[in-house]
Formats: structure tokens, C-alpha cells, sequence
């Protein structure tokens, strides 16, 4: 696992972020067109984060090799379910990224973020997982995350 320190994001980590969710992203159009992203994407993304370090119900971890280089990200949200079930609120891995794979920094962001959850009471956490990345599935699966909800979606154009 490589050394890394994992901290609370702040507005000056939010290029580095925006960088490694472009890397991210970019990963997974080749797995699925349909993750195109617009030219207006990185700003989008860059509000994105703003918005979430201004919410108490959201937490932003960024990692870190030594120098100071950014080496991964992500985002943990609390959100809200439907009022008819027993658990008011639910935990929400949006995204994460990290510069390389298979050095234990995506582990180390994720044991952050769950720690995070776990001190906000939070029943459970939940991520969207494509299913035509493989890279994505393992990784998620090999954490404990199982089959909840199976998402579909029709093409109308």
C-alpha cells in the first residue's frame, strides 16, 4: 500500500479534485460512450465540489503522496430517504478517483469517508458502479458492497 496522508479537502484542493475526476472520467468513456462528458464539465465538476466543502452533509477527502502531490479523491454525502422508511438518512459514495490504481489509496479515501458516515450514524452506504466496468465492479465488490438496486435505462434517441 503506497503511503499516502488522506485529509479534509479545502477551495485550494479544488483544481487538483477537478484533474483527477477528469482522469476518472476519461478512464470510463471507453467503457461506456455514454460518459461523455460537454467541454463545460471541468466547471461544472469544479462547482460541484464547491458546493459539497460548504455542506454539512457532505465531506470531501483528498489524498496525498509525500511533496504534497495529490493522489486521489472523494466524495461522501449524507442524503435523505423516501420519509416511509426506517432509516431517515442513507451515506452516498459520489465519486472517487485516484491517480494509480492498485496502491491502496482509493482503500484508504473509502476507510475515511465510511469513518465519516459511521460518526454521523449512518445506517448505510451506497455507490453507483457501472456495469460495463469491470475495474469498478472489483473494486467496489472486493470493499463488501453487494447487488441492492439494478438501475435501468432506455435510450429515447
Amino acid at each position: 500500500m503506497q503511503t499516502c496522508v488522506v485529509r479534509r479537502a479545502g477551495r485550494g484542493d479544488v483544481g487538483a479534485i477537478v484533474g483527477l475526476w477528469r482522469e476518472m472520467w476519461d478512464f470510463h468513456t471507453p467503457y461506456d460512450a455514454r460518459f461523455d462528458a460537454t467541454p463545460a464539465a471541468d466547471v461544472a465538476m469544479a462547482r460541484w465540489i464547491e458546493m459539497n466543502l460548504e455542506s454539512e452533509r457532505s465531506a470531501v477527502f483528498v489524498a496525498e503522496e509525500a511533496g504534497g502531490a495529490p493522489a486521489g479523491y472523494c466524495l461522501a454525502m449524507i442524503l435523505e430517504n423516501f420519509p416511509g422508511l426506517a432509516a431517515q438518512f442513507y451515506g452516498r459514495v459520489s465519486e472517487i478517483a485516484v491517480r494509480r490504481r492498485r496502491e491502496g489509496v482509493g482503500t484508504r479515501l473509502l476507510e475515511e469517508a465510511h469513518a465519516w458516515l459511521r460518526a454521523r450514524n449512518v445506517p448505510y452506504v451506497e455507490v453507483d458502479v457501472s456495469t460495463r466496468n469491470p475495474v469498478a465492479r472489483a473494486f467496489w465488490r472486493k470493499r463488501g458492497y453487494g447487488d441492492f438496486l439494478e438501475r435501468l435505462r432506455l435510450e429515447l434517441r
